[in-house]
């Protein structure tokens, strides 16, 4: 499944993940600043087997169908937007991954990108398949995404903030 080509169109990957598996990815917010532009960042990877019943093959696959639910496109294409799929409420964020009951909280970011969230703003989503450990840190996050997205393990896409009435 690997290469460039993007995500692998498969029946069983047009279903969500369900909420066990989605408790188990790790997402990190933040905010991406150049040229007086602000862009806010949410990144989804997944520490890799860590329960008896997971392999790297069914995170692997879990990863993908969270990338597919969300309508996720190939890291090294032009991402798609792919809809209002956060929801803000009282300084807490939610990502919505096409599950009918459930959706998948955001650990609590910084005011900072909640205000650029909640104030219309774009939201880049980069989502790597391939495990990444807890503790990494900032440098050994950006060497894992960067030589994740030379094997075709990246997938990712704009969103933005429903609007409420």
């Amino acid at each position: 499944m690997g290469g460039g080509e993007g995500i692998v169109t498969a029946p069983h990957l047009d279903v969500p993940p369900g909420p066990g598996f989605v408790a188990t990815v790790a997402a990190a917010t933040g905010i991406h600043r150049a040229d007086g532009f602000a862009l806010a960042q949410l990144l989804i990877t997944h520490p890799g087997p860590r329960r008896q019943n997971e392999s790297a093959e069914t995170v692997e696959d879990g990863m993908r169908r969270l990338a597919t639910s969300l309508h996720l496109g190939p890291g090294d294409k032009e991402p798609p937007v792919i809809g209002a799929r956060l929801t803000i409420r009282r300084g807490c964020a939610a990502l919505d991954y096409g599950h009918d009951k459930y959706v998948m909280t955001i650990p609590p970011p910084s005011r900072d990108w909640l205000a650029l969230v909640a104030h219309g703003a774009l939201c880049r989503v980069c989502l790597v398949t391939a495990p990444l450990a807890l503790a990494a840190d900032q440098a050994e996050t950006d060497a894992h995404v960067r030589a994740s997205l030379a094997h075709g393990q990246v997938m990712w896409g704009s969103t933005f903030a429903r609007r409420r009435f």
